[in-house]
């Protein structure tokens, strides 16, 4: 089972992430997907191949997709399926595999990066 979120800082932005989030169910089935649009950003993040990385995502500003519905849904999908391929997974349908690895995960790339901060765990 997938999990999708969508969310969005006016009614217009959540109608577009919601639009968004659409195509890629459509496009990639049983993945889970993130997908935001904020300040005039599409932000699409996926839940598997974030971990230990932080939140692994890509960022398109809507003002370059505003004006054509197809170019906005070749976009979209372009983007998904070039994140799935730098985490090492096919593009289309989940089949389960599991992320093994990133881009950024090598040496030559960890320098354009930073570690999410790790918090201390408060027990009372």
């Amino acid at each position: 089972m997938a999990l999708i979120y969508c969310d969005g800082d006016c009614e217009l932005a959540q109608a577009y992430a919601k639009e968004s989030a659409e195509i890629l169910v459509a496009a990639y089935p049983n993945h889970s997907w993130w997908v935001e649009c904020r300040g005039g950003c599409l932000v699409i993040k996926h839940f598997e191949m974030s971990g230990a990385r932080g939140t692994v995502g890509m960022v398109r500003h809507t003002a370059s997709l505003d004006n054509d519905a197809a170019a906005r849904k070749k976009e979209v999908v372009r983007a998904a399926g070039e994140m799935l391929e730098r985490a090492g997974l096919a593009r289309g349908a989940n089949n389960g595999d599991p992320v093994q690895g990133f881009e950024f995960d090598s040496a030559e790339m960890a320098k354009h990066w930073s570690k999410p901060l790790t918090q201390a765990k408060v027990i009372h």
